[in-house]
């Protein structure tokens, strides 16, 4: 944990201590004083720990109980935790290869040149590209031409058509004019030709009838003397006879018009009429049969037409993208998007062949840098926006930059729970209070979210406190002799713990176990060596294994948790430590 600003300004004393280690994890009861020395060394930072334990809050060292001394202080005691961060930022542009063609590097920016917008970023060639555009193009024109043919076959086709369903309505129209022009005027016509025939014949038949009857009757009286000869009367006779004849036949005419010729004749031109109607029938099935042929064709050909002429669009889209200039201004990071667990072997440089979608470089908005870490979930409860923090970076580690958490995420780090899934951490973005000339993404940073500030609160030095099952207690010089003391502790930091009841402000405190404790190291040993599940870390419940026990600068295998006696982590004041050994304890 880094020490705040606030601490750091005013001389080191127990009125303000400024650390928030994380937690460490309950031991079952042991004297096991190497353990205990050892995590203290590693908590204060080896050669460092007398530091910490400042000549204000550290008393002298008693000969007679063989060990330091500290003193219980009132006063401000700051709860934090401290994680490693990276700086990122919260804008940014990715830079890849865009289209659907390997391309070859021609050139780019160096990398960290800083770039203003619509400034030339990098420059692909893709000879592939620029043969598929020309044989493209020559499909559009094909595409085009088709269809333009088949537009205007649909036009000649649809007058054909139109030509054949005119022609169909006239039949059935002529056929219906026939049928009528018969029953209203060709059918009673002939009926009355038929019967005048007959009257004809019969008034023709009467008048020989009677022309005979008079010269028979003249040549009857023989005063005439027979002036008609034989001859004429025969004559006359075969006369009668054919008008007989041709009246019979007038009848006989008429009878079969009204039976036979006349309901024949109706009947042919209603079948003239359905057969002209089944014609138009047939014609408009054709007509929409061919329609819908050349209109599919016509479809068929735009279709072929549209999509050619989008592929070319996007061949020259893509053409246009082997230029690439920045959208806005920035500083260029070559990142081709590999981690350490799946690096891509992509090597940025001129001359070098990139896959389609590879990403090859980014460029941060430089306005929205933000420092970004990860935190326990044992501890995520009580980070929230607006927390005050700390940055040092680790260019300058002696300056402590204002800032204050910005973002906390809602669910925890995917990547991390992959990683390890035993381990949970949620993302925190923080803000800087003010903007730092030079800064730039990727630089590494330890921050300190202060989580809490208790005034006017009793503390003592964190090697001072021991547990043992469910008591906490200290050794309080009595006399000459170590008095063992039980307190309830409370929350702590790094170098810290708050005491709640047990100890009155000024009291001493041993710093390291009595000598009676040391001589049982050997009985320990053996403890341990039975109970080897006390040397596992923190118990499920304590958000990850210990951290915070390295020591300061060392690398730190991820985010801690607020540090509290013997309780791997718990958040909280007021809550009793499980276990004995000595608080702060590690592995």
């Amino acid at each position: 944990m880094s020490p705040s600003p606030d601490a750091a300004a005013t001389p080191t004393s127990a009125a303000a201590p400024d650390l928030a280690p994380p937690a460490a994890a309950p031991a079952r009861r042991r004297a096991l004083w190497p353990y205990a020395l050892a995590v203290v060394l590693l908590v204060a930072g080896g050669a460092g720990a007398w530091a910490l334990l400042s000549p204000s809050t550290v008393g002298p060292r008693d000969p007679a109980l063989d060990g330091p001394l500290a003193v219980v202080t009132r006063g401000t005691l700051v709860v934090s935790v401290t994680e490693t961060g990276e700086v990122m930022a919260e804008k940014r542009t990715v830079i890849s290869n865009e289209i659907q063609w390997p391309v070859i590097i021609q050139w780019l920016v160096d990398e960290g040149e800083l770039v203003k917008k619509g400034e030339k970023i990098i420059v692909f060639e893709c000879k592939e590209l620029e043969d598929a555009i020309e044989g493209k193009r020559l499909d559009v024109t094909q595409a085009r031409n088709s269809y333009l043919q088949a537009l205007e076959n649909v036009a000649l086709d649809q007058k054909e058509q139109d030509n054949l369903l005119r022609k169909s309505d006239l039949a059935v129209e002529d056929a219906n004019s026939d049928l009528r022009r018969y029953l209203e005027a060709a059918g009673p016509v002939s009926l009355s030709d038929a019967n005048a025939a007959i009257n004809t014949a019969r008034r023709d038949l009467a008048l020989a009838e009677e022309k005979l009857n008079f010269k028979l009757k003249v040549n009857a009286d023989k005063e005439l003397n027979s002036p008609f000869s034989e001859n004429e009367i025969e004559a006359e006779k075969l006369s009668v006879q054919k008008l007989v004849l041709a009246l019979q036949k007038a009848i006989s005419n008429y009878r079969m018009l009204v039976k036979y010729d006349d309901p024949r004749e109706i009947r042919k031109l209603k079948e003239a009429v359905e057969d002209a109607k089944l014609a138009l029938a047939r014609a408009k099935h054709t007509a929409r049969s061919k329609m819908l042929t050349s209109e599919a064709d016509r479809d068929t050909k735009k279709i072929a037409f549209d999509m050619k002429s989008k592929q070319l669009t996007e061949m020259l889209d893509d053409a246009n993208k082997l230029i690439i200039t920045a959208e806005e201004e920035g500083l260029v990071v070559y990142d081709t998007g590999g981690s350490r667990w799946r690096p891509n072997n992509v090597v940025v440089e001129i001359g070098a062949k990139i896959s389609p979608r590879q990403q090859l470089m980014i460029i941060p908005d430089m306005t929205t840098l933000m420092i970004q870490t990860k935190v326990y979930e044992a501890l995520i409860d009580q980070v929230r926006p607006g927390l005050e923090a700390f940055v040092r970076f680790d260019a300058q580690p002696d300056r402590a930059v204002r800032a204050h958490v910005s973002k906390v995420a809602v669910l925890p780090d995917s990547q991390h729970h992959w990683l390890n899934p035993g381990v949970k951490v949620f993302k925190v973005d923080i803000e800087l209070d003010e903007k730092l000339a030079n800064l730039k993404p990727g630089t590494s940073a330890q921050v300190e979210i202060q989580l809490d500030r208790l005034a006017d609160v009793l503390s003592v030095p964190v090697a001072a406190v021991f547990t043992e099952q469910e008591k906490t207690f200290c050794f309080r010089p009595n006399g000459g002799e170590p008095q063992r003391v039980e307190v309830e502790i409370g929350r702590m930091n790094e170098t810290r713990v708050q005491v709640l009841s047990g100890l009155a402000e000024g009291d001493t405190v041993l710093l390291t176990p009595p000598a009676s404790i040391r001589t049982d190291r050997g009985n320990a040993k053996e403890e341990d060596d039975e109970e080897p599940d006390d040397l596992q870390g923190p118990p499920p419940d304590a958000g990850g294994p210990t951290p915070g026990t390295e020591r300061r600068g060392a690398p730190r295998p991820g985010p801690g948790a607020e540090r509290r006696p013997g309780t791997g982590g718990r958040k909280g004041g007021g809550e009793r430590p499980r276990g004995g050994g000595r608080p702060g304890g590690g592995r």
